[in-house]
């Protein structure tokens, strides 16, 4: 027998189970009417809020927010009554919830309508999303740490490839270092940067360079404070971190007694030193110097020390400098006196000779006195333009100064003179010359006339140069044994340096030889 029962019995078995689960829905439900009131609230959104559940009906549903978002949600909600929709969670608004005792938290809220005979009824239902916003937060500060961490980063990169490039590049070291220090101040946050080097007997220390400090004051900072800093820190190779000058027992442990004083006078609190190491001997240091007490990461101490190698390099290779510039000067120096040797002394000792025999000569044959005294006339004026050339040659800026067709009467006179070779020299018209052109005309000329002495046994020899406007051309021809390229290798006769002579001025360079009947050298550079 089937078992029936009756309507109502159905509806009042349906409402209480709803109302048990809305009670026990794991969600915050709030049910308002179309005034605002709150005409039912569950267990859960009771205990969200703090409040006893019979305390919140009622109520305009504004109780449940903070009071400076009251007049905006009011506006919301008439407009809502008008267009009744669903508004599910997370629909991008910003909402905050009040408790009963006035601390607020972030919340999200859904919404929903329905109708309860003629009159209109809202349904909201309310998350606490604080955990989640905790979160974000928490995200948000973890990216803007990661992305400044790859910000400092790039500026490190930037900072240490620049200074790599000051490194490569001519400038002196004093340029060098006083590059390095702004760079050390800017990389690792300092409020004042110093580099100082030990005297030979490392008794003194001597600021070469300094960021961030008056110029009256830069000196007493090195002798009140890097001269309290422990030899033995620095005879170590390592670095010496004070974080607070106040307090940090490395002062006493290190023997640091007016460290303290010193950085007090000058207003630092905290430093970092970094030893500058140059073939395993201490040069000096780097030091950073800091206003307020400062904790120093491991980061932070291997990028100073990054910074030390880099100003140990920068003074190692400023000592190499200075010693190829010595031995430039040196070889120079020999390479003159060689000169001087070989061909002034040489012309000198056979001019001479043929001062000393001329008067008999001329005694017995007059014509023959005459051609030895020309031939004396020859020597010494040969002389005098070697003379001349080695001087131009200890001025190399005097170069540029003297004309062309000047510079090549005297290589001529020079030759004539040392090798005993008639050179005629032929100039059609002027032109003004770069400077860098005009000392490369006149070096690769050099170097054909010295081939001419050492190796061509010529007797005549010709140089015509020619000035057109938009051509210059220079050639320097003999009539000596000559040679073939395939036995000859350019270094022996310097054909190579003057190929790229002429290549450093955009000319072109032609070698034209053949046995027996001489060489010809000739360079053209077009003025534009």
């Amino acid at each position: 027998m089937a078992i029936q029962l009756e309507p109502s019995i159905f509806v009042a078995d349906a409402q209480i189970s709803l109302r048990l689960l809305v009670e026990s829905a794991p969600i915050a439900i709030a049910v308002v009417d179309g005034h605002g009131q709150i005409v039912y609230i569950n267990a859960k959104l009771a205990a969200l809020f703090g409040y006893q559940p019979n305390e919140l009906l009622g109520k305009l549903i504004e109780v449940l927010m903070p009071a400076r978002f009251h007049d905006a949600h009011l506006h919301h909600r008439f407009n809502y009554m008008l267009n009744p929709h669903v508004r599910s969670m997370g629909s991008g608004m910003d909402l905050a919830g009040q408790r009963k005792d006035g601390t607020e938290f972030p919340i999200e809220a859904g919404l929903s309508h329905l109708m309860v005979g003629d009159q209109l009824m809202v349904i909201a239902t309310i998350t606490d999303i604080s955990r989640r916003k905790e979160t974000e937060a928490l995200l948000e500060r973890r990216v803007e740490e990661r992305t400044r961490e790859i910000e400092q980063r790039r500026q490190v990169s930037d900072g240490l490839r620049g200074i790599l490039a000051i490194l490569n590049s001519n400038r002196s070291l004093e340029d060098i270092l006083a590059y390095i220090v702004v760079q050390a101040s800017l990389l690792l946050a300092a409020d004042a940067s110093l580099i100082y080097s030990l005297d030979e007997r490392n008794q003194h220390l001597l600021v070469q360079a300094s960021n961030g400090l008056a110029s009256e004051t830069r000196q007493r900072v090195g002798l009140s404070i890097v001269q309290s800093l422990p030899s033995q820190a620095l005879g170590a190779g390592k670095p010496l971190v004070i974080a607070d000058a106040e307090q940090d027992v490395a002062i006493s442990t290190a023997g640091l007694s007016s460290i303290e004083t010193g950085l007090a006078t000058f207003g630092y609190r905290a430093y970092l030193v970094v030893p500058i190491k140059i073939k395993l001997e201490v040069y000096g240091a780097l030091l950073l110097c800091y206003h307020q007490a400062r904790h120093f990461s491991r980061e932070a101490i291997e990028l100073a020390l990054s910074v030390g190698d880099q100003t140990a390099l920068a003074i190692e290779n400023a000592r190499l400098h200075t010693q190829i510039e010595h031995a430039a000067v040196a070889a120079e120096r020999n390479r003159i006196a060689r000169d001087l040797h070989d061909a002034v002394t040489q012309t000198l000792f056979s001019a001479s000779m043929i001062a000393e025999v001329l008067p008999r000569i001329w005694q017995r044959n007059q014509v023959v006195g005459q051609q030895k005294l020309e031939e004396l006339r020859a020597l010494t004026r040969g002389a005098l333009a070697e003379m001349r050339t080695l001087l131009i040659e200890l001025r190399p800026a005097k170069l540029a100064e003297i004309e062309l067709a000047d510079l090549l009467r005297q290589l001529a006179d020079g030759v004539t003179g040392r090798a005993r070779v008639a050179v005629t020299l032929f100039i059609t018209g002027q032109a003004e010359l770069p400077p860098d052109v005009k000392v490369a005309f006149y070096r690769i000329a050099q170097e054909a006339l010295n081939n001419v002495a050492k190796h061509a046994r010529a007797q005549n020899v010709q140089i015509n140069l020619r000035c057109d406007p938009d051509l210059i051309d220079l050639f320097v021809a003999d009539d000596g044994c000559g040679f073939r390229f395939e036995t000859i290798t350019p270094v022996n006769l310097g054909l190579s340096i003057m190929q790229e002579r002429a290549e450093a001025i955009g000319a072109t360079l032609s070698v034209e030889s053949l046995l027996d009947e001489g060489t010809k050298i000739g360079v053209q550079w077009r003025t534009r």
